[in-house]
Order: structure tokens, then sequence, then C-alpha cells
């Protein structure tokens, strides 16, 4: 994993237990100083259960990706959603409450921290040839 995350968890206090549901089905449950986060995560066939570290930088990039919209109607217009299907709704609303509940998990100051970290390391990314 990359320092920013491990920092990231380090500084949150962040701890994981995960159960088995099924086939490639998780209760993760993330549990840090400033609070917890509940969520079933489902994982391609082969990847294993999840750690701590690949479920942060899921979240991160979540949260990044959402705040990058005003509202559901800009999100499902730049995400190919039809507004009219039934899960179009509902996805935006986990997404929003993924990134509420991430932030509070960290803190605001890990959560900043760990936001900036990710948008520099991603322009060093797309920086490279």
């Amino acid at each position: 994993m990359t320092d920013f995350i491990d920092d990231a968890i380090k500084d949150a206090g962040i701890s994981l237990q995960v159960e088995e549901k099924g086939a490639d089905q998780y209760a993760c449950t993330l549990t840090s100083r400033y609070g917890k986060m509940v969520r079933d995560i489902s994982i391609k066939p082969g990847y294993g259960v999840p750690d701590v570290g690949n479920l942060v930088y899921h979240f991160a990039l979540s949260a990044q990706k959402v705040s990058q919209y005003d509202d559901v109607l800009e999100w499902a217009r730049e995400e190919g959603r039809d507004l009219n299907d039934i899960e179009t709704l509902p996805m935006f609303r986990q997404l929003v409450d993924n990134k509420r509940d991430f932030r509070l998990l960290l803190s605001e100051p890990v959560y900043q921290n760990l936001m900036a970290a990710l948008e520099i390391s991603q322009a060093i990314g797309n920086a490279r040839p």
C-alpha cells in the first residue's frame, strides 16, 4: 500500500473486522478512534478477503469521485446513468453516505490530508511518461 494510505490508517487508528457472508461477499467493519463504518463488500472472484488498506483506498477514490459533482443530475449525466432507472438515485445516495461516513471515520484533519495526498499521487502518476 502507498505511504499516504498507511499514514491515514495509523493517524486515525483504523482497524478492520471482516466476516464472510458468502462467496466473495464480506461484512466489513472499519473502526477508528473517531467512529465506525460498516459496509457489505463484494470482491471479484480470486481476490480474497479485503484488507484495511484496500478499503481505505477504495473509499478515498469513491469520495474523490462523488465530490466532483454538484448533484445527482450532474453525476447521472457524467456517469451515463438513467435518471428513470430506479437504481440510480439509491446508488448516488450510497456514494454520498459512504463519503460522509468515511470522513467521520477518519476525522476531518486526517480526511483532508488523505485526499490531498491522493491528488498529489495521482498528479505525479499522470505526469510520468
